[in-house]
């Protein structure tokens, strides 16, 4: 993709293996920190993050537009981290914000997807401004009125 092939990866400055080796390093020195210097709840979100971004959204990518919910997941947990690690707690304000973050994540990412459809659709990527570009654009819609109190 025009918008990525300048990355390290993309243009083989880094094997495959460096960078898993890097991304998985990271990954455990950060819920490793997160989990001695903050707490377990917030150590256990970002697990599951990386997870669910390494391990699911990007492998459902190539497979069924429902990336898209999924990618929406990983955007949402942040804000209930932050909450996570200020209080200890997921009360309901951690789950407010989480759920302004993933309403946002429709008009933000499928107006950007809807931009980048031929890239996507040449990688190879089953983004829903590729196969479904009516239901990108109801989709971003329905989450845009979301947003309105």
């Amino acid at each position: 993709m025009s918008r990525t092939r300048n990355r390290p990866l993309a243009r083989y400055a880094l094997s495959p293996v460096h960078a898993l080796t890097f991304g998985t390093a990271c990954g455990v020195a950060g819920v490793t920190s997160l989990f001695v210097f903050v707490n377990p709840l917030t150590a256990g979100l970002g697990l599951a993050n990386i997870v669910l971004y390494a391990g699911v959204y990007t492998r459902m990518k190539r497979l069924t537009i429902a990336n898209t919910w999924v990618g929406a997941v990983v955007g949402a947990i942040p804000p209930l981290m932050g909450w996570a690690a200020a209080t200890g707690t997921l009360s309901p304000g951690a789950w407010v914000l989480g759920a302004i973050m993933f309403a946002w994540q429709f008009p933000h990412f499928n107006s950007l997807a809807y931009t980048l459809r031929a890239d996507y659709s040449k990688a190879g990527y089953r983004m829903m401004s590729v196969t479904r570009p009516r239901l990108n654009a109801r989709v971003a819609l329905r989450y845009s009125l979301l947003m309105f109190p």
